[in-house]
């Protein structure tokens, strides 16, 4: 997918110089940044979880999570069906990938080299 669209917003100078500063620093620009952000706001459906809450609200969501699973009284799953399930999903991505032959995650200058899709019949 060809990255042809342009995106402009205004901003304060010294925000956007503190913000370009900060993300040199990670080895990013301004334009990686926002588009790591649109990308995974597309992807996820939602901002990212991070952005919309504080530190202390995400531990207390993640603890609720952890209790729920801790007194979960459903019987266990087997490892070999847990193995079979992640395995199934992977080859449902790379099946749907798989036509490019060729993805990149967007902001990141590595490319990923995927092999022939698993037929699904």
């Amino acid at each position: 997918m060809a990255a042809n669209a342009l995106v402009q917003t205004r901003i304060d100078a010294e925000v956007r110089d503190r913000a370009s500063a900060v993300l040199g620093n990670m080895g990013l620009k301004v334009s990686d940044a926002v588009r790591i952000l649109l990308s995974r706001t597309a992807n996820e459906g939602a901002l990212p979880l991070e952005l919309l809450s504080g530190s202390e609200v995400q531990d207390a969501w993640f603890l609720t999570k952890v209790l729920e699973a801790l007194n979960d009284t459903r019987p266990d799953v087997a490892d070999d069906e847990v193995e079979a399930h992640f395995a199934e999903r992977r080859a449902t991505v790379r099946f749907n990938v798989g036509a490019r032959k060729s993805w990149s995650l967007p902001g990141l200058r590595s490319r990923y080299w995927i092999e022939t899709p698993p037929s699904h019949t």
